[in-house]
């Protein structure tokens, strides 16, 4: 939209839904960023504040669940890796009736370095 045209004329700004969790997940992140130690108390610990994408995979069941988020990994761009899962059974359109979700905290490579970040388990090899 022009800016030229008068302010009766612009549509009104409408930010998603999806774009305000993305800011509050920030703002969170920065508060954690904040309560971090100026100084480091220890030589044999530290803290990081990492973002991840969280990928939310709904069930009416708990196999249903597993399924779809079985069918993600299949589709996921190469290179993504899990970081962590969570499980939830949380209450559905009825008072009688749950749902079940599974979070696959992931990343992906970055697109200018190819780098992944992020930490994953690595087994020792024998």
């Amino acid at each position: 939209m022009s800016d030229h045209l008068p302010a009766s004329r612009r549509p009104p700004a409408v930010v998603h839904p999806t774009a305000r969790a993305l800011q509050s997940d920030v703002m969170k992140a920065a508060e954690a960023v904040r309560a971090m130690p100026r100084r480091r108390r220890s030589a044999e610990s530290d803290v990081t504040v990492a973002a991840y994408a969280a990928v939310v995979c709904t069930g009416s069941t708990p196999t249903a669940a597993l399924q779809e988020a079985a069918k993600w990994t299949q589709r996921a761009a190469a290179g993504y890796e899990i970081h962590a899962t969570n499980w939830a059974t949380v209450p559905g359109h009825r008072e009688d009736v749950s749902e079940y979700r599974i979070t696959l905290t992931v990343s992906f490579p970055d697109v200018e370095t190819g780098e992944t970040t992020g930490d994953t388990h690595h087994g020792t090899r024998r």
